[in-house]
């Protein structure tokens, strides 16, 4: 969670964004990272602000043609950013998308989380329990679907402040360098206490 702030906002003129007036949503184009169904609830919402997706997959190319389909202006698809231009992405993104569905805990998540940003994700145990109560849980229809939470936490400021709020401070208590590396040498103190088990021996019988 430990990710270094950015200087400069190059990557955010190149795509024609402005800081805190845009989504983003990282990861692979792959089935159960589901960037189809992110991409049609965002167009399906009433928003006006612009997503931006970065990610793709030389390997699935009916899934990224698929995507390129789904999207309007709104949203931005310019395939992977890596390093500095990501993390210019990140920091100044008003919400991060976390639609994945397998994978254990994502380090996405956690960079979101770390950098402050507010963050949903896609109700599955495992971003549960990385998320816990700092961030709504989505999912894909129903009353909590992805295109009506969507218009609400954007446009709700306040909302957003608290958000961003929660999520770092559950990065910070949780996946911290520090937070790591006390719960490791908690481990290990644990490990090396001597055992005051009882003995079982049987006493010898005739």
């Amino acid at each position: 969670a430990d990710l270094p702030r950015p200087e400069g906002t190059e990557a955010l003129e190149t795509l024609g964004v402005t800081p805190g007036e845009y989504a983003l949503y990282v990861s692979r184009f792959e089935p159960e990272n589901n960037p189809d169904r992110v991409a049609e609830a965002w167009v399906r919402s009433s928003t006006k602000r612009r997503l931006v997706m970065l990610g793709g997959a030389p390997y699935a190319p009916e899934l990224t043609q698929r995507v390129h389909a789904i999207a309007d202006d709104r949203v931005i698809l310019p395939g992977p950013i890596y390093g500095e231009g990501y993390r210019q992405l990140l920091f100044n993104s008003r919400l991060y998308i976390h639609a994945t569905e397998v994978g254990g805990t994502h380090p996405a998540l956690i960079e979101a989380m770390g950098a402050g940003r507010p963050v949903i994700a896609f109700d599955t145990p495992e971003n549960r329990e990385v998320i816990g109560s700092a961030g709504p849980l989505f999912r894909f229809d129903g009353s909590r679907a992805l295109d009506t939470l969507i218009t609400k936490v954007l446009e709700d400021d306040d909302l957003l402040m608290t958000l961003g709020r929660e999520a770092a401070k559950r990065a910070e208590a949780l996946y911290s360098w520090e937070a790591v590396t006390d719960a490791y040498e908690s481990l290990l103190e644990g490990l090396s206490r001597p055992s005051h088990h009882k003995s079982t021996t049987r006493p010898n019988t005739p």
